[in-house]
């Protein structure tokens, strides 16, 4: 009901009914009239939106109601750990999306970045050894898969929305574990769509704290989940910006497995420039660091993928409308001011479940980036992931996130090439010279070069 048209229409008739009493009625008592209309009129408006806010809450109520329902709680343990987590143990949420595959889905943080005990809980249900099905490299997705006869016959699947985005302002509900309150519910609107990682991402002002990564993010007027609750933007001066992945994406991944296909972004190993004056070009900036599968050259400009209009903002852009494909692709792009295209055969990106790093003397190297890489060995460029306290990498000051330049004269290009370079020093008794290149945050020069020599005690894959 919208109060302008109605109340301009009313107050017309009056006037009208007015000018008509004025002939046999006297003026005051055809004012008096006209006020008990409105008020009238106004005591019932004020009843159809409390009946409207009544049943908005009801809906809601009903919402959060099944929610209970599909989601659960999370607790993962590791004893190993890459430059994305550490040691230790963490508590999520996430939600049923498969109950004939037995599939959960949650947030890549909360399933873990490399092997881990992962335990799973319906309310008021035992906890269950739960497996990583799926943890990706790029969107902050994982699918875990629960054991058979695990789900209980109360719990129902979660409505996914797997197109499009709530309208701002929309009512939103994020229900999971915050600060380890089990299956708890905040509420909020929808704020819009934000880059805080780069790749689009539903905004909201519903409280997202600790232990709501994984859970739903739901559309309060439907019931539909519409993103995975990730993170807060947690700083004093930003009140209520949190930030969910888009259920969509979501969905791409799910309808990949299904189909037994990769679900991964594409092999990319090469880095894009921007034109801030124009958003939708997109250059490479230096020519790829391994054979990619696409075929671009420094220099070059996407245009976009062959007979499709999308336009690509950003590399994730770009990675996310390739999300799923694999072999020929057609690539439309400008090359030396001549518009062309090319075909590029891509290759699926490895995910985290079942990525290795190699242990040497205490310190972890494994791959930079896994968007970069294809298969478990393969490196591009090797970066330190860990250096174990009291471990020979930390006496020698092998400094975590150091990137690596070359092992011995050699520029490595997998972890087999380290493997093998490691244990003929180790054979000749002698000490590998590394150089590594350290960034620094805040300092000048932002970046430098070290030589470090360490001695060889331990080679091994990682994790063991």
């Amino acid at each position: 009901m919208h109060w302008p048209s109605i109340g301009k229409t009313f107050l017309f008739r009056a006037g009208a009914r007015r000018s008509r009493l004025s002939r046999y009625t006297h003026p005051m008592k055809s004012a008096s009239h006209l006020r008990r209309k409105l008020a009238a009129f106004a005591l019932s408006s004020v009843s159809l939106m409390m009946i409207g806010a009544a049943r908005a809450d009801s809906v809601a109520e009903q919402a959060f109601a099944d929610a209970a329902h599909y989601t659960v709680r999370i607790s993962v343990s590791t004893d190993y750990s890459f430059i994305e987590s550490e040691k230790g143990g963490w508590t999520g949420a996430g939600f049923l999306v498969d109950r004939a595959r037995r599939w959960v889905l949650t947030n890549a943080h909360v399933a873990g970045y490399t092997d881990a005990k992962i335990l799973v809980a319906f309310k008021g249900g035992p906890r269950v050894t739960a497996k990583a099905k799926f943890v990706d490299n790029f969107v902050d997705v994982a699918v875990l898969e629960l054991p058979e006869g695990s789900i209980p016959s109360e719990a129902r699947e979660a409505r996914l929305a797997c197109a499009g985005t709530p309208a701002v302002g929309s009512d939103l509900g994020a229900f999971g574990h915050p600060l380890g309150y089990a299956f708890t519910a905040t509420r909020g609107i929808m704020a819009g769509v934000s880059r805080s990682k780069e790749y689009p991402q539903l905004q909201t002002d519903a409280p997202i704290s600790p232990g709501n990564s994984g859970g739903p993010l739901i559309d309060l007027s439907t019931g539909v989940v519409v993103g995975i609750n990730t993170a807060s933007a947690g700083e004093r001066r930003a009140q209520n910006m949190n930030f969910a992945v888009i259920a969509s994406e979501a969905c791409q991944v799910l309808d990949l497995l299904r189909a037994g296909k990769p679900a991964t972004v594409p092999k990319l190993a090469t880095t894009f420039a921007y034109d801030e004056d124009d958003v939708e070009t997109l250059t490479v900036a230096v020519d790829p660091t391994s054979d990619d599968g696409f075929g671009l050259k420094a220099g070059d400009t996407v245009i976009g993928l062959t007979n499709d209009p999308r336009k690509f903002e950003s590399a994730p852009d770009f990675l996310l409308a390739l999300r799923g494909r694999a072999g020929k692709t057609s690539i439309d792009i400008e090359r030396a001011g001549k518009r062309t295209t090319i075909e590029a055969n891509l290759t699926p990106s490895l995910q985290f479940v079942g990525r290795r790093g190699l242990l040497l003397s205490g310190a972890v190297f494994a791959s930079r980036s896994l968007k970069e890489i294809s298969n478990p060995d393969e490196a591009g460029t090797l970066i330190v992931h860990q250096v174990e306290p009291g471990s020979t990498a930390e006496l020698h000051e092998v400094r975590f996130g150091s990137f690596v330049v070359s092992v011995d004269g050699q520029k490595i290009r997998t972890l087999s090439q380290l493997e093998k370079v490691a244990r003929k020093a180790e054979a000749e008794h002698r000490e590998l010279r590394l150089v590594l290149r350290i960034v620094k945050d805040d300092e000048s020069p932002p970046e430098s070069y070290v030589l470090r020599d360490l001695p060889v005690d331990e080679i091994g894959w990682y994790p063991k």
